[in-house]
């Protein structure tokens, strides 16, 4: 899940890391470094690479004779430690075919390769991006999480854009202080992979241990005894988030709502856990087979799990009053003939001269994989493959390949230069998760400097005399050493920022992972936080913000799906709508109803504070 504005988290890119072998550096070559590898892993630091990376380090070296001692020493078999080098994870392998590297964009330059190494940015006349990576709430946002640290049990909801996610974050991190010696003891679920993925935690069904929870809650709490991890969950949880409840079935809400009574031992609900619960009732319902949904707040438990329900009404996402007024016209079931009039009017197409197309979503995956791989075929740069490092202590192997397809950030990423990629994690304030942007190339981190006015990598220099055998022969070698994935390019992409800015970036792998509420990872993803962006599943747009939208209803089944979508978008200038039909945005009745109830909720507890 994603928001805009000020309320973006801040997380910088992690360095690439990769190494010549696979054993770890002895201490006296790790000390004899002019940049030890950690113990304990590479920092999560962000730096800047300028012209300062041809200056000599503590050793006399400049960063291109270091580049070319480390490439003469894997082709020599001889262990070197590099500053980029840490042997703590392996390097993926990749394919590349033929090479091309061009844009005609002015942009900035910004962005580094190395972790380690601290220098100053290049200024350019027209460098003016603010980053800040503060986290301001609205005042509804904070005073939700304040009665959440009191230990309320709390539910808050809102239209699509009023930064329920941002929120949720907040409370995670909050709960993680408050707990900061027992972070066992906090539990961060959510209804499907997708969502639980986006939080960092795991869906509620693998949380309870209880698989499926087809059995009545005493059998259900039964079979959880004898799964000794489970159990503990069970019996050490504080606080239960629970993430995306619009696709919880009210039957399996009851049914751990008891089980947590059975197995503590306690009458309280959820056997006294706190519960803070979010999610949009009017996006995705659960998912049943021939029946109608029944949804969690129709729980007979539900009343006495949530002490308070809060209805988030302030829109970060749309800053266009009178497009927030059509989605909630839209998310009620109730359009007015204006609104109408509106959505069809969009059925316009959409083109810029930065060349950033909209994002056409889909209900199905098959569809956005065709429509992906067709604009692929289109291309002719050069093409990479780069292949995911995937880990974690889950061993059964149909579980793992499960929760790994629910990550965003794919096994294999395949792009080419002008390839259309969002980011999937947030960098910044001005560089988040939705980010979209064009790559212009590929480089490798150790000789990268940043991108030239013209929309050019520029890089270290290295120096082969091509006129001379050994030139020619050392500048092959190390294009094997690409080859091989021993040396890996990283992608470049120039992103579009809000205001039409323009970003480059070298993108490196970051790792996406689902913990249990013992801190152990079940399942880890070591890739590139970029997705090819031309088409995307509803499914996974949602909580995503888009700039440019490309919907077409005629495709939609599912009552929310058309909310969902529409809704991703930040603006109606940047929405194109095809095939709008009234009848596919109709919200579901029961949810309708029940909705009316929340109205002043917030007013009325805020008023008694």
């Amino acid at each position: 899940m994603s928001s805009s504005g000020s309320q973006q988290s801040r997380s910088g890119l992690s360095r690439m890391k990769r190494n010549w072998d696979d054993r770890r550096p002895t201490a006296e070559e790790a000390a004899s470094s002019a940049f030890p590898a950690s113990p304990e892993g590479p920092t999560r630091k962000r730096a800047i690479i300028s012209a300062a990376a041809a200056q000599p380090d503590a050793t006399g070296l400049t960063a291109a004779q270091r580049r070319m001692r480390a490439i003469q020493a894997a082709i020599d078999s001889t262990p070197f430690v590099s500053v980029n080098t840490p042997s703590t994870v392996a390097p993926s392998s990749s394919t590349r075919v033929s090479s091309s590297s061009t844009n005609e964009e002015d942009v900035f330059l910004t962005s580094g390769a190395s972790a380690d190494l601290t220098m100053k940015k290049r200024q350019l006349p027209w460098d003016s991006i603010s980053i800040r990576s503060k986290v301001t709430l609205s005042k509804q946002q904070q005073y939700v999480l304040k009665q959440v640290l009191e230990g309320r049990n709390v539910f808050f909801t809102g239209s699509a854009g009023t930064g329920k996610s941002v929120l949720l974050r907040e409370i995670i991190s909050n709960l993680r202080g408050k707990y900061a010696n027992a972070q066992d003891s906090i539990a961060v679920t959510a209804s499907t992979g997708i969502a639980a993925c986006n939080i960092g935690g795991v869906t509620l069904h693998s949380f309870s241990g209880a698989g499926i929870c087809a059995e009545e809650p005493a059998q259900l709490a039964s079979k959880i005894r004898k799964n000794k991890k489970a159990m503990t969950r069970w019996l050490r949880t504080n606080a239960l988030i629970l993430d995306e409840v619009s696709m919880v079935e009210a039957e399996l809400f009851d049914k751990l709502a008891r089980v947590a009574m059975l197995l503590r031992k306690n009458t309280k609900p959820f056997g006294g856990i706190q519960i803070i619960v979010t999610g949009d009732f009017f996006q995705l319902p659960p998912v049943v087979k021939n029946s109608e949904p029944k949804f969690a707040f129709e729980a007979e438990l539900w009343p006495e799990c949530v002490d308070l329900t809060f209805n988030l009404t302030q829109v970060f996402r749309q800053k266009d009053q009178d497009f927030v007024d059509m989605l909630n016209e839209m998310r009620f079931g109730g359009l007015t003939d204006k609104s109408i009039k509106r959505f069809k009017a969009l059925s316009r197409p959409i083109r810029y001269d930065d060349g950033i197309e909209p994002t056409e979503l889909f209900p199905r995956r098959e569809d956005v994989e065709r429509a992906n791989k067709a604009r692929m075929n289109q291309l002719k740069g050069k093409r990479v493959v780069l292949r995911s490092i995937d880990g974690g202590i889950l061993t059964d192997p149909q579980q793992r390949e499960k929760i790994l397809a629910n990550f965003m950030a794919p096994h294999e990423l395949d792009i080419c230069v002008d390839s259309q990629v969002m980011l999937i994690k947030n960098m910044d304030e001005t560089l988040a998760n939705g980010s979209m942007g064009r790559v212009i190339g590929f480089c490798d981190p150790a000789i990268f400097k940043g991108v030239t006015t013209d929309g050019k990598i520029d890089t270290v220099e290295e120096t082969y005399d091509a006129t001379t055998a050994a030139g020619k022969k050392a500048k092959e070698r190390k294009q094997r050493l690409i080859d091989e994935g021993k040396i890996e390019e990283c992608p470049v992409v120039v992103f579009k920022l809000p205001g039409g800015k323009l970003r480059p970036e070298m993108v490196q792998r970051e790792t996406f992972k689902v913990e249990l509420p013992s801190g152990e990872v079940q399942v880890s993803r070591h890739q590139f936080p970029l997705i090819l962006a031309w088409a995307m599943s509803i499914h996974k747009s949602q909580g995503q913000t888009l700039d440019r939208v490309k919907v077409d209803l005629a495709r939609v089944f599912e009552k929310g799906q058309a909310y969902v979508a529409l809704s991703r978008a930040t603006s109606l200038h940047g929405l194109q709508v095809l095939g709008f039909d009234k009848a596919k945005v109709l919200a579901h009745p029961k949810v309708t109803n029940w909705s009316k109830t929340l109205q002043s909720t917030f007013e009325k507890d805020m008023d008694e504070e």
